[in-house]
Order: C-alpha cells, then sequence, then structure tokens
C-alpha cells in the first residue's frame, strides 16, 4: 500500500491534532471508570504508532525501491526473479538492449543477451494472428 500525498498530508494533520488534542482529556468525562480511559489512551497510542508505521512504509518503498526508475535513466531493471539462496535472474534494460544476467553474492554473470521486442497494440497482434489462421 502506497500513501498519495493527498493521504500523506491528512494524515500529518492528523497526528499533529493528536498531539494538541489529548483524548483522555475529552473523553474522559463520558467514559465511567480511570481503567477505561486508561484503555482508551493505549489503542490512541496503538493508532497513532501504526499511522507513523504506515507512513514510514510508504516513503522508504518510494524512495529506495530497486525496481523504481525514471524514464530518462539509460540502464533500467525491469525484472528480477529470485532462485535460491543469494541467487537470482535479472533482466536489465540498457539504451534499448535487453540483457539476461546471473546475479549471485559475490558474481554477476551475462547470461543473455535478447534481441529487441517491437512495441505492437494488442489490436496489431490480434490483426496478424487473424491474418496468420486465414493462410
Amino acid at each position: 500500500m502506497l500513501l498519495t500525498p493527498k493521504y500523506t498530508k491528512a494524515f500529518i494533520l492528523f497526528l499533529a491534532l493528536s498531539l494538541v488534542v489529548n483524548p483522555s482529556d475529552t473523553f474522559a468525562a463520558d467514559i465511567a471508570g480511570n481503567d477505561a480511559a486508561s484503555y482508551f489512551r493505549v489503542i490512541w497510542g496503538l493508532l497513532v504508532v501504526l499511522g507513523i508505521i504506515l507512513v514510514l512504509y510508504g516513503v522508504v518503498r518510494k524512495r529506495f525501491s530497486l525496481l523504481a526508475s525514471s524514464p530518462t535513466q539509460n540502464i533500467k531493471i525491469l525484472e528480477i526473479k529470485p532462485m535460491m539462496g543469494k541467487k537470482a535472474l535479472c533482466l536489465v534494460d540498457v539504451k534499448g538492449q535487453e540483457y539476461l544476467l546471473g546475479v549471485s553474492g559475490d558474481q554477476i554473470n551475462h547470461i543473455a543477451t535478447l534481441p529487441p521486442q517491437p512495441e505492437t497494440s494488442f489490436a496489431d497482434t490480434l490483426q496478424s494472428a487473424e491474418e496468420t489462421a486465414r493462410s
């Protein structure tokens, strides 16, 4: 779950208000007994901590993702498939050319250079499949 800027701003406002307004003061008169007010304070604190964890998760996922790349970069990691242990297959695009790499704990091996795939729409693919089926 990635938090959008709209929800992030709303949550920060929620946290700021939660620091200003103490829920035990506002609702303590409605709750009978001191134990109920203590439970409410604990639940409120847990909700605030959970919200902070979700915001930090969203920020870390957005900023430090391995697969996130901007369109202006020349090297893009297209896909990573873990194998076993610290071994993985990695599909990398470098200036339009795709390479399949084997990655282990201390080595990176070139496995194959893949030919560029032409960008076609679904309609073009369907039409070429129909023409092949007719002939």
